[in-house]
């Protein structure tokens, strides 16, 4: 699903990112990690298309990345819902945006299991909730690329395990190709079938790992990665990249 080859990206005389290779086989999620500033989040806009890269390839399903690829969903740290408009009306934003049937945001809604709150108001709605509608609002696009950045960093404990439980369970039904940018390492390792860990700015591949341990908390394996993730992680804090 996605192919880059030393992409690097920067705005004026400050390079974000630097020579970061990785592929995404389809199907497959993949946990970002690295310190604040690395550029994590400006990975997800250039696989978005949001922001042009500077130098390399970037691939999306076998083509150069394009904006408004109609594949690929965006869901944002603050939800990026609409005060004045309910549930229901949120999640069905894209398709009315690209003139479709509105059916498809219903089903979205009982997939994250919020039907029942379709004609409440944001302000009405806890965290948790919040976050299921604009899950539920990319998911109602069909997207065959899911792009995540600190979906559930503002959420309380129980609740994030909750949300991962719940992003878990829609990929192993859709097994749409998933890109997670977190802060959190065991939320990498929980999510993501490879974990990429970047560098301090100029963000670099520290190191990419395969994780067998993904979806299981309580795994001996589980465990063993979040140390090999943490060591890498400081690493790249360190200057090591």
């Amino acid at each position: 699903m996605i192919k880059a080859r030393k992409v690097s990206y920067a705005y004026g005389e400050t390079v974000a990112l630097r020579d970061v290779s990785f592929d995404l086989p389809r199907g497959q999620t993949l946990a970002v990690v690295g310190p604040s500033g690395c550029g994590k989040t400006t990975l997800l806009g250039l696989i978005a298309g949001l922001l042009p890269i500077t130098a390399g390839e970037l691939l999306v399903d076998g083509a150069p990345v394009q904006p408004r690829r109609p594949g690929t969903a965006l869901i944002l740290q603050d939800y990026g819902l609409l005060p004045w408009k309910t549930v229901r009306e949120n999640a069905a934003l894209g398709l009315r945006i690209r003139r479709l049937p509105v059916d498809a945001a219903d089903q979205a809604l009982r997939e994250v299991g919020i039907a029942d709150l379709a004609r409440r108001w944001p302000h009405q709605l806890s965290g948790g909730q919040q976050q299921r509608v604009a899950i539920a609002r990319a998911l109602a696009l069909g997207p065959d690329l899911l792009l995540m950045d600190e979906p559930f960093s503002a959420l309380d404990a129980l609740t994030r395990e909750e949300m991962q439980d719940l992003l878990l369970a829609i990929w192993r039904k859709r097994q749409t190709s998933l890109v997670l940018v977190t802060h959190s390492i065991t939320e990498a390792v929980y999510l993501g079938q490879q974990i990429l860990v970047l560098s301090r700015r100029p963000g670099r591949v520290v190191d990419l790992f395969a994780n067998p341990a993904v979806g299981d908390r309580r795994a001996d394996a589980f465990h063993s990665m979040v140390n090999r993730v943490r060591d890498a992680l400081e690493k790249g804090v360190n200057g090591g990249a």
